[in-house]
């Protein structure tokens, strides 16, 4: 009979442990875009263009992450429009706001040939594609992204944001 409760204990300790490692290794989920600020444009080496911003997005996961990197293609009316790489740590806290600093290398070849689809219409369709790293503890996770929405053309050109 002793024998019988010991392997029970453990095989509860193996259960508990289970569920403690399916919950704690929950993929998470993305964050809510809420808009982004300060839209500034420069003149970058070899004549690139580059859009620099600060976008605000919201966790609503309960824990905290860690953005490691991300890899963006951006989109207007279906054609490339840029390109952003970021490579650093963005601390991300739970349940919370946080700000993500964004520079994209505008393809301005492609913008040219897509500007007068742009003037004849104050609405685009934007598209940002790519991945990103995130980090929960120990484990890191690396997950495609798609977002797509109509924007004002004023709205975006402003950068008055959130």
């Amino acid at each position: 009979m002793q024998g019988l409760t010991r392997i029970d204990r453990r095989l509860g300790w193996i259960a508990a442990l289970a569920v403690v490692l399916a919950v704690s290794c929950r993929q998470p989920q993305p964050p809510d875009y809420y808009g982004f600020r300060n839209l500034q444009f420069a003149r970058g080496a070899g004549g690139q263009t580059t859009l620099a911003t600060t976008v605000k997005m919201y966790n609503s996961n309960p824990f905290n992450l860690y953005l490691k990197r991300a890899e963006v293609e951006v989109l207007i009316n279906g054609k490339h429009a840029g390109h952003s790489l970021l490579d650093t740590t963005i601390f991300i806290p739970k349940k919370d706001t946080f700000f993500v600093p964004v520079a994209l290398e505008l393809d301005t070849k492609a913008l040219f040939s897509n500007a007068l689809s742009l003037l004849q219409s104050s609405r685009v369709n934007l598209t940002l594609e790519g991945r990103v790293k995130v980090q929960k503890g120990m484990m890191t996770f690396n997950r495609p992204f798609h977002y797509e929405s109509k924007e004002d053309l004023n709205d975006l050109l402003s950068g008055a944001g959130f």
